[in-house]
């Protein structure tokens, strides 16, 4: 009896899941990317342009003329001739609307942020849809309602709503996913992994990011917490029985193997987050331990200084935002292409696998990305992530997914090819 209710579940999901491949047989589009009048959001439609790979997408936007304008300056810019469509609709307040344009395509990416606030619905209607989804938030609240609210969906329907698909945290994600790959391939299992951030001196915050910063820095808290963190959530709803113990420092510590400072920085809890989402779906380790550092380099005193004085004025912004937020960047202002184009990222990954036997071997690791991470190649690493989702639409589970869960060693092997994005990994 028991075997026959399982074997009814499973027909019912799987009928279900095909009535929404057929319905996504019709569909006009097979990217739709949201926020296109955003600083990130125009480097995401200038990449699609440039690759103009053999597919059809089209762009989302509440102001059609704003959007076609914005499309139009870039594909000039670019040499591009062919440009996409726009559709019309409104990411918060007329979900009607909203879901009528999403069901015309089979994949969603959206750059328009806070996604607290502009993405709720879109996830929703993802979810319900059987549309993939994927974004380049850094918001681990976010993260945590989604999964709260739409993840037992997505698992029916077979939508991969995948969070972080930028560099918060694609790099961090999918370093620590690769080490626990090479560990079980060697029978053992991932005890430890620590990550140590080095930027280009060029990198610097959009309008964008500041608007989201101050959004969640300002923002009230409560309400009553769940029995344990989202995040931690199985595809069955229960607890995962695989932890992840975060240990970011929480001052600057001095770290002779790269000869400089690190320490903490913003995004640093994100990136944990991200691999703790991972941890509980994939199972690295029962009892894993993280760390991630940024390393300071050797910056001169005015740049110290003036990265002091941005951090005040960050966070005057938050306490008083119509005083001091007139200073900052605005949404659609990022830094300089210039500047973007002079940035990289070179993620070091440090790690301890354990053997049955109690044999302990160190990994080392490196993630190199040639340009800016903060905006241009975030935007490049959310088109490739869509195009994963696009050409492996039926592999896996749906739910609301990390990068690695979702996509796994298929996008860092796309972002080698595509974006000459390196990662190297060893025995140390």
């Amino acid at each position: 009896k028991t075997d026959l209710v399982v074997g009814a579940a499973f027909l019912v999901q799987l009928w279900r899941r095909l009535r929404l491949a057929f319905d996504r047989m019709g569909t006009e589009y097979d990217i739709l990317l949201c926020g296109v009048t955003g600083f990130a959001g125009k480097l995401a439609a200038e990449h699609l342009l440039v690759k103009s790979y053999p597919i059809k997408w089209a762009c989302c936007a509440r102001n059609e003329a704003k959007a076609a304008a914005a499309v139009k300056t870039i594909a000039d810019r670019v040499g591009a001739t062919a440009l996409p469509p726009i559709e019309v609709a409104c990411l918060i307040s007329d979900e009607a609307k909203l879901r009528a344009v999403v069901k015309k395509t089979k994949v969603v990416l959206t750059c328009a942020g806070p996604f607290e606030k502009y993405s709720q619905t879109l996830v929703k209607v993802c979810a319900e849809e059987g549309v993939h989804y994927a974004d380049i938030t850094g918001e681990s609240d976010f993260f945590r309602k989604m999964i709260a609210e739409h993840d037992a969906t997505a698992q029916k329907t077979g939508a991969k709503i995948v969070i972080h698909c930028g560099n918060d945290a694609i790099p961090w994600d999918l370093t620590v996913f690769e080490m626990s790959k090479l560990a079980r391939s060697k029978g053992a299992e991932l005890a430890e992994a620590w990550t140590y951030g080095e930027f280009g001196a060029t990198a610097a915050a959009s309008g964008g990011t500041l608007t989201t910063a101050i959004y969640q820095l300002g923002k009230r808290r409560g309400g009553a917490k769940p029995d344990f963190d989202p995040l931690l959530k199985r595809p069955d709803g229960s607890k995962s029985e695989s932890l992840t113990k975060i240990t970011n420092p929480k001052q600057d510590v001095y770290c002779d193997e790269f000869a400089q400072y690190g320490g903490p920085w913003i995004m640093g809890p994100v990136m944990a987050n991200c691999v703790r989402r991972s941890n509980a779906l994939l199972g690295y380790s029962a009892s894993l331990t993280y760390a991630d550092v940024m390393l300071r380099g050797h910056p001169t005193w005015a740049q110290w200084a003036g990265a002091k004085a941005n951090e005040a004025l960050v966070g005057a912004a938050v306490m008083a935002p119509r005083v001091f937020a007139r200073f900052l960047p605005a949404p659609g202002e990022g830094p300089s292409r210039e500047d973007m184009d002079a940035g990289y990222l070179k993620l070091h990954g440090r790690g301890r696998m354990v053997e049955r036997d109690g044999k302990e071997t160190p990994l080392k690791s490196t993630y190199h990305f040639p340009l800016d991470t903060g905006y241009l190649m975030t935007a490049q690493m959310l088109v490739e992530a869509g195009m994963v989702l696009l050409e492996k639409a039926k592999a896996g589970p749906g739910g609301v997914l990390t990068p690695a869960a979702a996509l796994g060693s298929d996008i860092v092997a796309r972002l080698d090819k595509e974006l000459d994005a390196k990662f190297e990994l060893s025995e140390a």
